[in-house]
């Protein structure tokens, strides 16, 4: 693997969003220096008692640094620095609606230089408030975000003729690209772990997005080396699962054999823990059964959901060993225990993510699932990690329509709220009466990041900025483009597009060999396609 070296870059603030007892506030809005010194004509004086809002403009991953000049004749004075995802988020204490400083400390009394520079904090924030919490006025050259980032080139792109989904498109791909660094985490903010359930839809985005990068790598064997084969990754049971298709999907993209059958070993003790689990009627012994946290009070959502995650991981685990053309006592095993799954009834629910990974595993067909389940409400009770395989099963049973409503309405009303970035969780009942996430609120006025999230997201602990919300980026690929990768290494490409009431789409694929270039035009009941592929790449038209 390539050693990674990541980027820094200083931040201007775009704007003041509120100054208390602050003189040339405005003055932060224009670079002087990054460097203090006894010159600055115009600083930004915080005297006692004061204090900034500043906004960035956007989510950045990384800290602020303050180029001092000096404290009205003292050495060194104290400030409290506050980071946020959102303005309220910025103002609020530790402990208040679900404020912490967990995994990352965005609450601090520093002390500061006389003349002099202070870099402070690793987080995800848009916005920072300086308080001067000492007794004497500072007086700053500069105040600048820090944008700590890999600097990869995003190869994958996309657009179409509607401007919401360009936009939906490119929030999601930025919050991929934030995410996704020497390893894959999940947050920027929180948890910044690397969750390996989380990673399936960030690898896809991954792969369709930056190609073959080292990151995804990384981050398997890094799950892998923490955990014995017969416990569970990040101590469940699903993720485990997801392990093993991760690696499938990873091969299948990049063609990598020799990396795959590096893992035949862990994978052949893993799959003989999941088989041992499972009876001769399809039922298993696996206790905690987590898909995603929404569905964490409905049994017979996360029965189906372990039904079905326990059928693609094996299925990916047989079509891993006979690529490898290893263990044939282990096909044999793998094949018993996907018989007893085959034969088990998928249990009937209403959560519509379960229902989808159920069609991604095959156990019901995607017409059915659309009619009994997934069109009803179309926008209410998603989830935005499991949403990538809810618009793919709608995009499977011919409704691609319903596919891009989604993305218009349910992921577009992030945006709406002032995202630049993809949350953890959401919910369309939170818009009613909401006010933008850059909005400061009077005491008692709604709050919908305050105000909301649940679980482990609750209130201003929700991320807003989270990988596995990311999926809209690889499902236009995939799904609108129509771009199938029919052959491991994208050696054969299958265009099957499907516009769903777009007038025109087009986008790049990073394929091992090269980008794939696909333009889509709608042509009365028809579409026309036209594409440029790398040499060594045959594609066919579907």
């Amino acid at each position: 693997m390539k050693e990674y070296r990541e980027k820094r870059e200083y931040i201007l603030p775009v704007r003041i969003l509120a100054a208390v007892n602050v003189s040339g506030g405005e003055n932060l809005l224009q670079y002087h220096s990054d460097i203090s010194s006894f010159l600055c004509q115009k600083p930004c004086i915080i005297h006692a008692g004061g204090y900034i809002v500043l906004d960035f403009g956007r989510e950045y991953q990384g800290g602020v640094k303050l180029v001092v000049q000096d404290m009205c004749g003292e050495k060194n004075a104290r400030v409290r620095i506050r980071f946020g995802e959102s303005a309220m988020e910025c103002c609020s204490d530790v402990g208040v609606k679900g404020a912490t400083n967990d995994h990352s400390v965005r609450d601090e009394v520093l002390c500061i230089p006389w003349v002099g520079c202070l870099e402070y904090g690793m987080t995800g924030y848009r916005f920072i408030r300086i308080d001067n919490v000492d007794k004497v006025a500072v007086s700053f050259i500069q105040i600048l975000g820090i944008s700590v980032h890999s600097g990869k080139k995003m190869v994958g792109e996309f657009r179409c003729n509607d401007d919401r989904i360009n936009e939906v498109w490119k929030a999601s791909a930025y919050t991929v690209y934030l995410n996704n660094n020497k390893y894959i985490t999940d947050g920027i903010k929180r948890d910044r772990l690397v969750w390996i359930g989380d990673m399936h839809p960030e690898t896809i985005s991954v792969l369709r997005l930056f190609g073959n990068d080292d990151s995804i790598r990384r981050s398997l064997d890094y799950i892998r080396n923490l955990t014995d084969p017969e416990e569970w990754m990040n101590a469940i049971p699903s993720y485990s699962m997801w392990w093993i298709k991760i690696h499938w999907d990873l091969y299948w993209y990049t063609g990598d054999l020799k990396y795959l059958k590096g893992q035949l070993g862990y994978l052949r003790l893993l799959c003989r823990h999941l088989v041992s689990l499972i009876h001769d009627d399809g039922r298993d012994d696996i206790s905690f059964r987590f898909i995603d946290w929404p569905s964490s009070n409905q049994p017979e959502a996360q029965n189906l959901g372990i039904h079905a995650l326990l059928t693609i991981s094996l299925q990916a685990a047989m079509e891993i060993f006979r690529i490898c053309d290893e263990d044939l006592a282990m096909q044999n095993e793998i094949k018993k225990a996907l018989l007893k799954l085959s034969c088990r009834k998928a249990e009937h629910t209403t959560n519509k993510q379960a229902v989808a990974l159920a069609v991604f595993a095959g156990l019901i067909p995607a017409d059915i699932a659309e009619e009994q389940v997934l069109s009803k409400q179309l926008l209410s009770d998603l989830s935005t990690f499991l949403g990538y395989y809810v618009m793919q099963a709608h995009a499977r049973a011919g409704k691609m329509q319903n596919a891009l409503t989604i993305i218009r309405k349910y992921y577009g009303a992030m945006l709406d709220l002032g995202a630049t970035t993809m949350w953890e969780d959401f919910d369309l009942r939170w818009i009613q009466g909401a006010k933008p996430i850059d909005s400061l609120l009077q005491n008692g006025e709604y709050d919908v990041h305050g105000d909301n999230g649940a679980y482990c997201y609750s209130g201003y602990r929700h991320s807003l900025c989270h990988g596995w919300a990311g999926g809209t980026a690889p499902f236009v690929s995939e799904f609108v483009l129509g771009i199938k990768v029919a052959q491991a290494g994208c050696k054969k490409i299958i265009l099957k597009p499907s516009l769903g009431g777009l007038e025109w789409a087009e986008g790049v694929f990073p394929t091992p060999l090269g980008p794939l270039s696909v333009r889509i035009d709608k042509k009365g009941e028809s579409a026309q396609i036209e594409y440029e592929a790398p040499k060594g790449i045959e594609v066919s038209l579907s």
